[in-house]
């Protein structure tokens, strides 16, 4: 099915800001029923309200979402067992207690905005969020809804190098927006593999896995090089993505390199400012040292 981007929300704090203050739950969200939640949560469901504002007249059950996260919920729940460690059990936030488990955050995105289709969370290392895309994107090809919301939420310790925000993509058939008069931001398409790592350590597994990427990029751009940008944790998965991107553009175009964050955050991010900048096709690929890799070719189509 040929998918489009038609709402975008993005809710991050800017280079400077006070992590302590830099959200203001009552301004964003209205405080009543939002106040007490976790800051994951507030995050998703701001930037779920921007993504669908416009949204199309879709019946609840045939909306479907999909959340990624690694560290949404890290904060709240070492919270709780610093609660229960000093205090016990009972001192627990009635609030914030049902979060104990991280499929709540999805299913708190669904109740708040009637995606009664389908909910499902995701949480692979550093790739969770392009990875949320592509299974979305099956499910809205499968029929199993017809508007679809695909959502990457991050809160994470202090001393662990967190990433803070949300960010979220309305995502419909080509033919309902245009049916409804709506300009779509453009489109994108996941493809995702694993490295074991065990093929890292000599040259042979190496050029298995650089191939595999080679052939991945080369689908995605229907047989054309695209500029590329690596998400880039450092890991010896980044360095071999890195590479075997410049060999497939024959060292003609240098592959940006972008800094990883602590999550699946930062590839979600740059996915959706490259819908909303410029016109032209990007690749960005996320890489985890576990071995996770997603590639996404972006399709932009305006600028905002």
């Amino acid at each position: 099915m040929d998918a489009v981007v038609t709402g975008i929300g993005v809710v991050v704090p800017e280079a400077g800001d006070d992590p302590a203050t830099w959200f203001d739950v009552r301004t964003r969200l209205g405080g009543r029923g939002y106040r007490y939640l976790p800051p994951a949560a507030q995050y998703l469901v701001a930037a779920a309200r921007d993504a669908l504002a416009g949204a199309g007249d879709v019946p609840e059950d045939r909306r479907g979402a999909v959340l990624a996260t690694n560290n949404g919920l890290t904060a709240t729940l070492d919270e709780m067992d610093r609660t229960v460690a000093d205090q016990g059990a009972d001192d627990l936030s009635p609030a914030r207690a049902p979060f104990f488990a991280i499929n709540v955050l999805g299913n708190r995105l669904a109740s708040d905005h009637g995606l009664k289709g389908f909910a499902l969370t995701v949480t692979s290392p550093r790739v969770a969020g392009l990875e949320a895309v592509q299974s979305g994107l099956r499910a809205l090809s499968a029929g199993r809804c017809e508007a679809l919301l695909v959502a990457a939420a991050e809160d994470g310790l202090p001393d662990r190098a967190p990433e803070h925000g949300a960010v979220a993509l309305a995502f419909e058939p080509r033919a309902a927006a245009e049916a409804r008069g709506a300009r779509p931001y453009g489109a994108c398409r996941v493809r995702t593999m694993f490295a074991p790592p065990r093929l890292l350590g000599d040259a042979a597994g190496r050029d298995r896995i650089g191939a595999a990427i080679r052939a991945a990029a080369k689908d995605l751009g229907n047989g054309a090089t695209l500029p590329a940008e690596v998400v880039d944790d450092g890991s010896e998965v980044a360095d071999l993505a890195c590479r075997a991107l410049a060999d497939a553009a024959g060292h003609a175009a240098e592959i940006r390199r972008t800094p990883a964050g602590n999550g699946c955050l930062t590839p979600m991010t740059r996915l959706a400012e490259l819908l909303t900048g410029p016109p032209g096709d990007r690749l960005i690929v996320a890489a985890a040292g576990e071995g996770n890799l997603a590639l996404a070719r972006v399709e932009g189509s305006r600028s905002c």
